[in-house]
């Protein structure tokens, strides 16, 4: 049961964090906060992460009543949640996740006002973004249907979205200690498994589907 648990909790883990990928905020943050005064890099850093885990939280729990709304079933979602993560994790191997989420920052620095930041890029879509929406949503659904199993499921969404914070919190520092480089090969690691626990999904999806074994 405890081994099942610790094996759970790490495919999670993995998941949610990198599609987040609090290592990529790191640059962007410092650089849309370069020249702020400490107590409003504060404000922003903290409001991106309590409305980021917000929308997570919000999906985590009316996730599966969208679904049935829409009339869509959870195979059906974890397929295309699936192959929509192995186009996530492509641009990260290849490095083009890094351009455009650096491009958005750029545009939103250029459009609106700084506070206005942490809602836009920094919480959506940079933290709850797309991947890290379906994978909240198919996490959610791997739980089982009472409250106490769901919420046990979501914490490693509530520790990526702490991850994050932390990262925006210590960007300025992290961007001197940490080279350009190793976080180019840690994407290249995320994407990688990024791109196999999403086929997972793909493959659980068509067997689910077709009743295949």
């Amino acid at each position: 049961m405890a081994e099942t648990f610790t094996s759970t909790f790490i495919n999670n883990f993995i998941l949610i964090f990198v599609a987040i990928d609090p290592f990529a905020l790191i640059p962007i943050f410092a650089g849309i906060t370069h020249g702020l005064k400490k107590n409003e890099i504060k404000r922003i850093y903290l409001r991106a992460t309590v409305i980021s885990f917000v929308i997570l939280f919000f999906f985590s729990i009316l996730g599966h009543s969208l679904l049935s709304v829409m009339g869509i079933n959870i195979n059906s979602f974890k397929i295309i949640g699936g192959l929509f993560l192995i186009f996530i994790a492509f641009e990260m191997v290849f490095e083009k996740r890094d351009e455009r989420r650096q491009n958005l920052a750029d545009t939103a620095l250029d459009e609106v006002s700084v506070i206005s930041l942490a809602t836009f890029p920094l919480a959506i879509p940079l933290i709850a973004g797309p991947g890290s929406i379906t994978i909240t949503m198919l996490i959610a659904e791997n739980s089982g249907p009472d409250i106490v199993s769901k919420m046990i499921n979501f914490f490693p969404v509530i520790l990526s979205v702490f991850l994050a914070g932390i990262c925006m919190w210590l960007s300025s520092k992290l961007t001197e200690i940490i080279s350009m480089s190793l976080l180019s090969v840690i994407q290249r690691v995320f994407g990688l498994l990024l791109g196999a626990l999403a086929i997972e999904y793909v493959i659980s999806g068509i067997k689910n589907t077709f009743g295949l074994s």
